[in-house]
This record gives C-alpha cells, structure tokens and sequence, in this order.
C-alpha cells in the first residue's frame, strides 16, 4: 500500500504540503494519507500539578493551554475534512487519516513514521534567505536526520505542479540504482521524465562513471525514462538549480552520505543547502537507510 506521512502545522506552507501530498496520492489505487499534527504549547509545565494545587495564575495557565489545544484539534479536523472533499471531487479512492499527538515534531514525526511505515514523507520547509542559517537546520532537517525512509520537502513559496520532471543529483555512490527505482515506484504513476546529473571536475574519469551506472540502470527496467547529463561547475548546487531552471525540473531528488550524517553529495552541507534554500521540492534519500 502506497503511504504518505504529511506533518502539519496549520501554516500557509505546511497547507501547500499536504495538497501536494494529496494530488500525489490521488493516483495510487488505494493510497493512504497521514496528516500528523505534533501540539508543543512551551507554556507547559513536563510535569503539571493537580489542578486543586494551582495557584489563580496557574489555573489561568491551564484554561490557556486547553483553549489552545481545542484550537488546534480543530484546526486538524479542518484541514482533514477540506482533504476529503478534495479527494472526493477528484473521483479518488484515497483514504486519509489524522492524529493528533504532543511532542517535538523534530522527534514524533520520526517515530511516526517508524509507526506508520509511509512511502514518504511530505512536509513543508521555509526557504532561508540566508546562507549561514544552513549551518543550524530547521526541523525538516532534523526529521531528515532520523527519518528511515525517503523525505520529500516542499518549499513554502512553491506554486509548481507534482513532479513530471525529476532531476537525481548523482555522485556514483552505491545506492544510485535502488534510489532511481525508488524514484520510479513513488512517482511511476506520473511517468516522469529523470534526469541524472552529476557536477564534474574530472570529465573524462566521470564520462565512464555515467556510462557505467547508465548499464546498471538498463538491467531490469527500461531505460527510455532517464536521461543523462554531467554538468561542470565550482558551485555544486547553483550548478544543480541552474540545471533545474533550465530544464523546467519540478523534483530535485539527493542522496545522504552512508555515514548518516546529514551533510552532503559532494561538499558539506550541500543536501542541507537545498532543503533550505532549493525553490523547488527537493526529494532526500537516507544513504545509511
């Protein structure tokens, strides 16, 4: 069964988020959505007395946190019923769910996801202006950290359609082909185009290395939905999205080192730079996975 994990935070981005997650599911016969809302109030006392101890200004505390957590539930059922309309009109068999859980979304969303065991992960991240903020991550990179399966962000400015044109950032490691095949069977229904790229700074060496992984690649699966390009440049991911601009790419899709550190293809933090700063969703596979 094909699932879909889709956090949410009843922002305009995490709204874009889980549309997305719905248009892409909407094609899989018998799909299932997850829409997954983490209530954090820092009001909150860990370890809250009984509430004939409370003080006035404690109670007053408590009637603030309950407001807000009534708010926030009815915000979920908001957006899961708007979905379920939404499916409905485009004729879907999508079956969509909702939970509602406390905790830190940069530490439920992973144990979710190792509870639910989705295809994927959908959520929205904020695109930073700012280089340096790269350095310290957000909570989309946090979940990429600890995440076991594939997460798809979606930058909060996107207005672009479900994928028709993937690109796969490849370094040659050894997880290329299981993670094309993996890209086949998340958006095979769409019968993408892919396109697998690779920023050289040693042409004639990188020519045999794509030749090779293009003969792994024709063994089991037909071929005619990939092309192959090496491109050359200083700055590994201004060469990716200038790729990405001209080719009209709607997915960037990236590989985490073996190691499991979130850190990059070619050059630190290059995968943490495109999560956050990419305008386009960026796809990321956990190499250590």
């Amino acid at each position: 069964m094909f699932r879909i994990l889709t956090p949410v935070d009843f922002s305009e981005g995490s709204a874009k988020a889980s549309h997305y997650a719905l248009q892409l599911a909407a094609g899989v016969p018998g799909a299932k959505l997850l829409l997954l809302h983490c209530f954090q109030d820092y009001l909150a006392d860990p370890a809250p007395a009984s509430a004939a101890s409370l003080n006035p200004s404690e109670q007053l505390t408590e009637r603030v946190l309950h407001r807000n957590e009534t708010e926030a539930l009815a915000q979920l059922e908001e957006i899961y019923e708007e979905l379920k309309r939404k499916a409905h009109s485009m004729v879907s068999s999508l079956h969509i769910e909702r939970t509602f859980i406390h905790g830190l979304p940069e530490e439920e969303i992973p144990e979710q996801a190792e509870r639910f065991r989705p295809a994927l992960v959908i959520m929205s991240t904020k695109v930073e202006s700012s280089i340096g903020r790269a350095v310290f991550g957000t909570v989309s990179t946090k979940v990429i950290e600890e995440a076991r399966v594939p997460v798809l962000t979606v930058p909060s400015q996107f207005d672009g359609a479900i994928p028709g044109r993937i690109l796969y950032a490849t370094d040659f490691g050894k997880t290329d082909v299981a993670d094309i095949d993996r890209i086949r069977q998340l958006f095979g229904h769409l019968q993408p185009m892919i396109y697998c790229v690779h920023i050289s700074d040693d042409p004639e060496e990188d020519r045999e290395k794509l030749l090779v992984l293009q003969q792994n690649l024709q063994h089991g699966a037909p071929e005619n939905d990939i092309r192959y390009a090496l491109l050359e440049g200083d700055d590994v991911a201004e060469a990716l999205q200038d790729f990405a601009r001209s080719e009209n790419i709607d997915l960037l899709a990236l590989t985490t080192q073996e190691r499991g550190t979130f850190d990059s293809l070619f050059n630190p933090s290059l995968a943490k730079k495109m999560v956050l700063h990419a305008p386009l969703p960026v796809l990321v596979f956990q190499g250590k996975v």
